[in-house]
């Protein structure tokens, strides 16, 4: 799935960033329908106009779906698209406002990672900036098959001897999307939930959107 380059008329604009925040609802709840007062009230943003073309421009751009619902629109991620290059920007936008991270600790760990093709993310209460004093850092690493999954382990076991102590684990990208259509909830799901993606952006949307298409509902 490759991506598409991003609008011009939205970078010319000076407006990007603004832009962009309209977006995080959808990937806190890719699985969610929102109305567009919905998403003014969720990202505080008090045009109406603005979010309204914003979001109309999105839809044009196949980012998301539009359906009208009595006398409004209701807005959704379109599941089926291959423009990648809104979240990857939405989702940066959230780690780099993510200064609660503790950074140092997952550097440790990636300086063990020698493969670049792998999905790091932050979970748990660090993920909802809801982290106290002892609170674990849980990272969740997904990698495309099972090759070198013991080389990943080794490194999360460097989180071990950091503060504060990560607590993690590893799956392949098949396992990742078989947690995301399993019926019942569990740890991946939670992931899609609750996350702060520090590497692996793309594949991540890749795996999330085949699993919106095959029924993913939160």
């Amino acid at each position: 799935m490759k991506s598409k380059k991003v609008d011009r008329t939205i970078q010319k604009s000076g407006q990007l960033k603004n832009t962009i925040a309209l977006l995080i609802p959808f990937i806190k709840e890719p699985w969610k329908e929102f109305t567009l007062s919905e998403i003014k009230t969720l990202t505080k943003n008090k045009s109406h106009h603005y979010v309204y073309e914003a979001l109309e421009k999105y839809s044009k751009l196949d980012v998301l779906c539009t359906e009208k619902r009595g006398n409004t629109n209701s807005y959704k991620l379109n599941e089926k698209t291959d423009v990648l290059d809104y979240f990857v920007m939405t989702e940066l936008s959230v780690k780099e406002n993510s200064t609660h991270l503790p950074i140092q600790a997952i550097n440790q760990i990636q300086k063990k990672i020698k493969d670049a093709l792998y999905i790091l993310i932050v979970t748990g209460s660090y993920a909802e900036k809801k982290q106290k004093t002892g609170s674990d850092l849980d990272i969740a690493i997904i990698i495309p098959n099972e090759k070198n999954k013991k080389s990943f382990e080794i490194a999360l076991k460097e989180g071990e001897l950091t503060i504060p102590e990560v607590h993690g684990f590893v799956f392949t990208e098949e396992e990742f999307y078989q947690m995301l259509i399993n019926k019942e909830f569990n740890y991946g799901k939670e992931c899609a939930k609750k996350h702060i993606i520090i590497h692996g952006i793309e594949p991540y949307y890749q795996i999330l959107l085949r699993g919106l298409q095959s029924g993913f509902k939160g």
